[in-house]
């Protein structure tokens, strides 16, 4: 068979392994990295008087970015103690990327971006985008709380935009961002990040297992070969 052949077999049983590997059980390091470098410019542009804590923001992005082990791994396997234990990340930062972890939005940035750009916190709910986060800006709402509220007393549905079925997704949106169930979805990533730690231990006592079946020098017995009839003496 050409080699042609062989190439696009090898690369299609790459793909299937691929396809096989468990899915992303949270954020990537790049993404709670990126949000941290977003939260460090935005208390810059806010004139944050502590340059320390901008520097702490910006080393901890430095930090995830470079991190091999996935920082949600570590949060699942022993929670907040465990981002600590993080080079540079303290009680306040790692508070922000469980937040993040645990509900894919930190307390922090909101409030930041509500007071900097409320058009552009608004349009991270999915569904809204900038034009219509810009027209709920002019109405007055400027907070995911000011959101839900119109979501519920009616002025939504006096936006143009927002017909019956993309305000029924926006009061789901909000419930899911709003509500207080991070402790259920902790509960969740950490029984996700425990089936892969038994898979990864399984796989690794495998691997120990077929390197102690290989014999080695030291583990092989030399018999020794008596002849079965012994010279004659002379």
């Amino acid at each position: 068979m050409s080699l042609a052949f062989w190439t696009l077999q090898g690369s299609a049983s790459t793909a299937m392994i691929h396809s096989l590997a468990p899915p992303p059980i949270g954020p990537t390091n790049v993404e709670l990295a990126d949000v941290l470098g977003q939260m460090a410019d935005l208390l810059v542009r806010r004139g944050e008087p502590n340059p320390y804590r901008v520097q702490a923001y910006l080393q901890a992005a430095a930090m995830l970015r470079d991190l091999d082990t996935p920082a949600v791994e570590l949060y699942g396997e022993g929670g907040r103690d465990a981002l600590t234990e993080l080079p540079g990340v303290g009680v306040s930062l790692a508070a922000h990327l469980a937040d993040y972890i645990e509900r894919g939005r930190v307390g922090l940035r909101d409030r930041l971006l509500a007071s900097d750009d409320p058009a552009a916190l608004l349009a991270t709910v999915p569904g809204i985008g900038d034009a219509l986060a810009a027209r709920l800006v002019q109405a007055g709402i400027r907070t995911l709380a000011d959101l839900e509220r119109a979501a519920h007393d009616g002025r939504l549905a006096e936006i143009a935009g927002f017909g019956p079925r993309r305000l029924e997704a926006a009061r789901l949106q909000l419930n899911s961002i709003l509500n207080r169930s991070a402790r259920r979805r902790e509960r969740r990533v950490r029984r996700q990040v425990a089936r892969l730690a038994a898979i990864r231990q399984r796989r690794e006592a495998e691997r120990d297992a077929e390197t102690e079946s290989v014999p080695t020098s030291d583990d092989v017995t030399v018999a020794t070969i008596y002849p079965l009839f012994p010279p004659a003496a002379a």
